[in-house]
């Protein structure tokens, strides 16, 4: 699953402009307004949301200075939320594809941004091991499209184990679809 084109279009308003603020505020990037030039290095932004997803409060920094809708202000608040870090892409279901934290094993349900992660990791053997940042968006999870994949195939002991974590998030209803 992915977000409607309308959705995805406003993730992309919201998240660059943030991206270019906390570079010009703290010069991350050499070039004072990169985000707002076209075409941007996928490392780079990886940079900079590295940076502000450890100091989400710059968000409300952000928020104080711009005069966004109150609608937007509220999608931008709740990525405060975000949780970074190492995720199993267990399987992908008709809903969203199911993510594993590593850190817990809590289990999410996440969805695309303009491809479902079923596109996107087509050649990726399963389950697959990435680094990424969850966020909350209207009524769903989502990454903030800057995910490393870590190539590592897992055996059968592994993936046994990543599955009954499934299993058991989905026999006790601990499937995360919002955080």
């Amino acid at each position: 699953m992915k977000l409607s084109n309308e959705d995805a279009k406003l993730f992309y308003e919201l998240f660059f402009p943030l991206l270019d603020y906390v570079n010009r505020e703290y010069h991350i990037l050499p070039e004072e307004d990169y985000f707002g030039q076209g075409m941007i290095d996928p490392q780079d932004a990886v940079e900079v949301a590295h940076f502000l997803w450890e100091r989400t409060w710059i968000i409300d920094d952000y928020l104080e200075r711009s005069d966004l809708p109150e609608e937007h202000m509220e999608i931008l608040k709740s990525w405060k939320g975000c949780i970074t870090g190492r995720f199993i892409i267990e399987r992908h279901l008709k809903k969203g594809s199911v993510f594993i934290s590593i850190d817990d094993n809590s289990v999410f349900l996440v969805n695309g941004i303009v491809s479902s992660w079923e596109e996107m990791l087509t050649n990726a053997p399963m389950p697959t091991l990435l680094d990424a940042t969850l966020l909350p968006f209207k009524n769903a999870i989502i990454s903030d499209g800057l995910v490393s994949v870590i190539p590592i195939i897992f055996g059968p002991n592994s993936k046994a184990d990543f599955k009954e974590i499934y299993m058991d998030a989905k026999r006790n209803g601990e499937i995360k679809a919002r955080i």
